[in-house]
């Protein structure tokens, strides 16, 4: 209907302890753009004055896609400069601490495509459950872009500093058995059986005592933080990527759906 308001992305409905968390683009794969990466810590808030959750579930809607990634066709308009490609990594990062933060436990349920972002926003997870025909990647390479080292931080307490240069260097997309093996997530499942395995692990948690797995789930945390040594530097690397034509090339190249033609400047 011409006129009509964007849907909210994501939205948040709970169904009496079970909180859910979804991501509501469908018809892009459920890309998230900058306002809804700015939603998230908002939605997510939300869950502070609601007493009886005691899990939270991350699912895309329409039943074929976790998460795309970013928004890419944005990225011209509002991820152009040094100053403004900081900005949006802050808002990232605010989401992926908004899910770290939780004191229930969170699931993320993937199905589909899961890259980018929205490995980030898995990787802020607690727990990965995914469909055998999941899969993902994180296309920064392709891009011209630095990966956040928040986020890396969170690759790395999932995987082996190898399987991280793995992903990182060549952009590839792996399947959901390749990401169990190298323990990107926790379980596969027959497409079929996702929501049922996650209303059974919800069911699980929510039997269990709060108090205790909320110890140990900021137990856990604190241990495994793994702070970076030199943010600085990480930063003054993430602008000289923005700043390159590389960047350009490949935002472009990804619009136009051909190959980027990267030359190192």
């Amino acid at each position: 209907m011409p006129g009509a308001p964007e849907p909210l992305n994501p939205v948040l409905n709970i169904h009496g302890m079970v909180a859910e968390l979804v991501l509501n683009a469908p018809e892009r794969k459920n890309a998230l753009s900058l306002a809804a990466w700015t939603r998230i810590p908002a939605v997510l808030r939300e869950l502070t004055n609601v007493a009886d959750v005691r899990v939270c579930v991350v699912r895309g809607e329409g039943g074929k896609s976790f998460c795309a990634g970013a928004d890419i066709s944005e990225f011209e308009a509002i991820r152009s400069t040094k100053d403004s490609a900081l900005r949006y990594d802050e808002i990232n990062v605010a989401a992926f601490n908004a899910l770290k933060s939780l004191q229930i436990p969170v699931i993320a349920a993937i199905e589909g495509p899961c890259l980018g972002g929205g490995l980030g926003l898995a990787l802020a997870c607690d727990l990965r459950i995914a469909s055998q025909t999941a899969y993902f990647g994180i296309p920064a390479a392709k891009l011209g872009l630095a990966y956040p080292p928040e986020a890396l931080s969170d690759l790395l307490e999932a995987v082996s500093p190898s399987n991280a240069k793995r992903l990182l260097f060549t952009g590839d997309r792996i399947s959901a058995g390749d990401a169990r093996q190298m323990g990107l997530i926790n379980e596969t499942v027959d497409p079929s059986d996702l929501g049922e395995r996650i209303s059974t692990l919800c069911d699980t948690i929510v039997s269990n005592a709060p108090l205790s797995i909320w110890a140990a789930k900021h137990a856990i945390n604190e241990m495994s933080a793994k702070a970076a040594r030199d943010p600085e530097t990480h930063r003054q690397n993430a602008q000289i990527c923005i700043e390159s034509s590389d960047y350009r090339e490949g935002c472009r190249a990804f619009l136009e759906k051909r190959l980027p033609e990267f030359t190192g400047s």
